[in-house]
């Protein structure tokens, strides 16, 4: 189904149903929607620390990050859809991987840390947090469905790995 929008109401998801760009009518509560809920909120908690970040590499980093969400967030939702442009592919892996090795270079650390050592670590910390249930509900969704680009799952733990690190660095500064 199609849906041409003139305003944001649709009037069409009072019911518990919506339609996402696969077109299919689902109902708000299947796990599809979980996945890709739990995906906007992140992409809402990496603005946060985006705007509370002073470095511009860093800052520029958080929103490749939402950029890439944004990519991964569509495979989700138009899982087996043919009009995707673009998908998350090892060489998005490779770059998490790379920016990792950056920061693993930068400082050692011993013990997990506690959050709430300043605005920007603890939003990184929330981020972090909501990246680990956003790859509980992929394995779900996963299992469910049985899509086959193994390339987000591995994305999401890669991702969760370096938002820590990040985090890490920002409960160092003051």
């Amino acid at each position: 189904m199609s849906i041409k929008r003139k305003s944001i109401v649709t009037k069409i998801g009072d019911n518990g149903y919506t339609y996402p760009y696969s077109g299919d009518k689902l109902s708000k509560s299947d796990l599809k929607l979980e996945v890709v809920g739990t995906m906007d909120e992140l992409v809402s908690f990496l603005g946060m620390a985006k705007s509370l970040i002073k470095n511009k590499k860093d800052k520029n980093l958080v929103e490749k990050i939402q950029k890439n969400l944004f990519v991964l967030g569509s495979q989700i939702s138009g899982l087996n859809s043919k009009k995707l442009k673009k998908r998350i592919t090892s060489k998005h892996i490779a770059y998490l991987e790379h920016e990792i090795e950056k920061l693993e270079e930068k400082f050692s650390f011993k013990d997990f840390i506690l959050p709430g050592d300043n605005l920007v670590s603890s939003t990184l910390h929330v981020t972090r947090a909501i990246i680990r249930r956003l790859e509980r509900r992929t394995v779900a969704f996963k299992n469910k469905t049985k899509f086959k680009n193994k390339n987000i799952l591995i994305y999401l733990n890669r991702l969760s790995d370096l938002l820590f690190l990040l985090a890490y660095k920002y409960s160092l500064k003051d």
